[in-house]
């Protein structure tokens, strides 16, 4: 809802509560009507449950991807420095004997 229907909403109640009548107001279809708009302005269709849901299993899928992709490599890192650590401490000693 914008600011503009909020206050639309609040004078009516005002009026309402005023005249002592009872509200006719469904809190349902306030509620329903502002999730609807915040899915929208988020750009999910919220028409296509489905739809929503598979787009959301995709992130998923693309977040676990990611994670795994950030630990191996990690990995594949450390297995370089560890590789290139025994290469140099070879070459020390291969020096160490030659000379």
């Amino acid at each position: 809802m914008n600011d503009q229907e909020l206050q639309a909403l609040r004078e009516m109640i005002a009026q309402e509560i005023e005249s002592n009548q009872p509200t006719t107001v469904n809190v349902q279809d306030i509620v329903r009507s502002a999730v609807q708009e915040t899915l929208i302005s988020l750009g999910v269709d919220a028409h296509d449950p489905l739809q929503v849901q598979q787009d959301l299993a995709f992130l998923r899928d693309l977040r676990k991807a990611s994670d795994t992709v950030k630990v191996r490599g990690m990995v594949v890192l450390v297995g370089i420095l560890v590789t290139a650590l025994a290469a140099a401490t070879w070459l020390g000693i291969k020096a160490g004997i030659n000379s």
